[in-house]
């Protein structure tokens, strides 16, 4: 069994700790530089908080191997344990049971971008509101003026789109959020339609186009923008009982 060990910068210390105790599991183990090659390892363990993952997870255009966060970070939704990781990485490596949750491909005039929490289409001019139509499966659902226009899965509606208004959803159902960044329209409802819907979007000016707040690319009045459900899930180690998790993580939020 191989495994690969990732860190944010200042979480160096604890990713040698984990190398180490790998190596007393009788784990090969290795820190990576080059994040791209993640994907060719059995498992990979993460050091650092919710962003470190996000960030790894824009490397793996495929699905991903499993995942198991160390959080050294704040709120650590996505992490599996503190740095008193031993116990709880030891056990996951025993039992070795997984789960999945699904991500957002958004393809802008031929550029594919994977998100595991929201594809953000954002006002590429502060202060100015941008008109966004969205489309699902042909229908028109929406057609608002905003600062722009989240696009979540289940395990991303308590981040960026939890700030926006939008609901918390059950991050084992597969579904897509639709909720708006500071909407200029009064009674706004967000949409949750099913995973395998096609949503095609439409703005009247510049934009960026964000994927969990790192890769990005621009768009216009005249770009294709296609959101769909992505055929790369990402899989990470089990935790027992994720609807309590993200109520104890979400208590931590002042």
């Amino acid at each position: 069994m191989k495994a690969c060990v990732v860190h944010k910068p200042d979480s160096a210390e604890i990713a040698e700790e984990v190398l180490n105790f790998l190596s007393e599991l009788r784990v090969s183990a290795e820190i990576l530089e080059d994040w791209r090659r993640a994907k060719n390892f059995d498992f990979v363990v993460s050091v650092g908080g919710d962003g470190t993952i996000l960030r790894l997870l824009q490397f793996i255009d495929a699905k991903t191997p499993p995942i198991f966060g160390i959080n050294t970070g704040k709120v650590g939704l996505l992490t599996h344990c503190g740095i008193d990781f031993r116990e709880h990485l030891s056990k996951a490596i025993e039992n070795f049971e997984t789960e999945e949750f699904m991500r957002i491909e958004c393809v802008v005039d031929g550029k594919r971008l994977l998100a595991l929490n929201e594809i953000a289409i954002l006002t590429a001019k502060p202060a100015r509101m941008i008109e966004v139509r969205v489309l699902v499966d042909g229908v028109e659902v929406e057609d608002i003026r905003c600062d722009g226009m989240l696009f979540s899965t289940p395990i991303g509606s308590t981040a960026y789109a939890l700030s926006t208004g939008g609901p918390i959803i059950d991050p084992n159902l597969e579904s897509i959020l639709i909720v708006p960044v500071a909407p200029f329209k009064l009674g706004w409802k967000p949409w949750v339609v099913q995973s395998g819907r096609v949503i095609e979007v439409e703005i009247s000016s510049e934009a960026f186009v964000v994927a969990d707040g790192h890769g990005s690319t621009s768009a216009n009045e005249e770009s294709e923008i296609i959101l769909r459900k992505s055929k790369a899930p990402a899989v990470f180690f089990k935790v027992e009982n994720r609807i309590g998790k993200i109520v104890e993580k979400l208590k931590l939020i002042r």
